[in-house]
């Protein structure tokens, strides 16, 4: 029968879009149930089969041996990559949170994160659900899905990644992937804590000025308050760069599989 040829090369698939899945933002949030996961990940690898045109003939003599298994390795080191490289680079706010939140002092308290299920900074947390509603607002999540559907383009399910790829040039863009997203967190961030460190600088005057006043009751409502005001201040540049963000995003994706892809 003609389909059984291509049961191989769908397993082949299926692990690639399930490991995406198991990594990439919005998909891999732990509110969406994982039958929901298992399903769409099944019918995107059916429809990838014929979308992208692969054959068995492309795909080369698949059978159930060793290499396959290599294959299939393979398959789920690319889509593990492709989905931690989407969402690291997403987790920049997160981390742009977490300067925050250290210099207004509510690094103390933390939230669950409903996307990992750890704990997170609260202003992290909350500026990453309003980059998740963006992402999903303009589309984002059509784009991820679009970016793991051309992988297949640039990286066959046939390509040895072992023999053509260097794990050194993978590291080494891995690295820099690492110091784009504190880049982008530290410009996410910078506002509110320059004006924080105003505030302190304020702050010590007034109290080598009047040594009377308990600066630690009065300075941090202060700070505080001067942070809230400052988010409500910069939430336009903070889309600005959320749209940066997504940009990067998916031009890392992109590169990533031209790395894999031996390019």
């Amino acid at each position: 029968m003609i389909w059984v040829d291509y049961v191989p090369i769908f397993l082949l698939v299926l692990v690639r879009m399930s490991a995406f899945f198991f990594a990439a933002p919005v998909f891999s949030t732990r509110g969406i149930p994982a039958s929901f996961k298992i399903g769409l990940a099944f019918f995107l690898s059916l429809i990838t089969v014929f979308a992208v045109g692969i054959t068995t003939e492309s795909a080369g003599e698949l059978v159930f041996n060793g290499t396959y298994i290599l294959l299939l390795l393979k398959e789920f080191f690319v889509g593990l990559s492709l989905g931690f490289v989407a969402a690291m680079l997403l987790y920049a706010v997160q981390v742009a949170g977490g300067f925050i939140d250290m210099q207004i002092g509510f690094a103390i308290a933390n939230v669950i994160d409903p996307q990992t299920g750890m704990h997170s900074p609260i202003t992290g947390n909350f500026k990453f659900i309003f980059a998740l509603l963006f992402l999903l607002s303009v589309n984002g999540h059509h784009l991820l899905i679009e970016g793991v559907i051309a992988s297949y383009r640039a990286i066959p399910i046939d390509f040895m990644l072992w023999y053509e790829v260097d794990p050194g040039r993978v590291a080494q863009y891995m690295v820099h992937v690492f110091l784009l997203m504190f880049t982008s967190a530290f410009m996410m961030a910078a506002p509110i804590i320059g004006s924080i460190f105003l505030v302190d600088v304020a702050l010590g005057i007034i109290a080598r000025t009047v040594p009377q006043m308990n600066m630690f009751v009065v300075g941090l409502p202060i700070k505080i308050f001067t942070s809230f005001v400052m988010m409500l201040v910069v939430l336009p540049g903070f889309f600005y760069l959320l749209r940066n963000l997504f940009d990067d995003m998916y031009r890392s994706m992109g590169q990533l599989m031209r790395i894999l892809g031996g390019a």
